[in-house]
């Protein structure tokens, strides 16, 4: 009885209760639909990065093994295509990345990649040692790759001196 009393003389306090209970599920909905809107144009790059590495079977010695080179990967794993200006490894130098460009070849480090489809860009080992090799060994290296709308996708791929340590064996 004393429930139903206090309910019936304070009325304005349990309104105030139910309104605000009212909104924060309103603007729940709204978000949830404003991220299910988006769903369809979500735009995510995965990268990866591996070593190259080719077996030759010599006659009456057997197989040699060694490293080739190094390979940037880059897979659409978001829901729309997305077009590629620049695929590759960058350094991080004064909180800026630098791209690293083939010398003796032409790169082509562009794509157009549709939603699961996956590019890769090759870069040999001496190409890899020799524009590292003036570096400093703890500046970090990154696989990296920008679009045509200005995003910046990058994955850490270690350090310099790890990575010339790597080739060099």
């Amino acid at each position: 009885m004393n429930i139903i009393r206090w309910c019936n003389e304070n009325n304005g306090f349990l309104t105030a209760i139910l309104s605000l209970i009212g909104l924060v599920l309103s603007v729940t909905a709204i978000v949830v639909s404003i991220r299910t809107a988006r769903l369809p144009y979500k735009k995510k790059l995965m990268l990866g990065s591996y070593m190259s590495v080719g077996t030759s079977m010599i006659p009456g010695v057997g197989t040699e093994t060694q490293i080739l080179g190094m390979s940037a990967s880059a897979t659409n794993v978001g829901n729309r295509t997305i077009n590629i200006t620049y695929l590759g490894y960058a350094i991080k130098k004064d909180g800026r990345y630098n791209m690293i460009y083939p010398v003796n070849r032409d790169f082509d480090g562009k794509a157009s990649l549709n939603p699961s489809e996956m590019a890769e860009t090759q870069f040999y080992k001496d190409e890899l040692l020799k524009c590292f090799s003036k570096e400093n060994r703890k500046t970090k290296l990154f696989v990296y790759a920008k679009d045509t709308e200005g995003a910046e996708h990058k994955r850490k791929a270690g350090s310099v001196g790890k990575l010339i340590d790597n080739l060099s064996k």
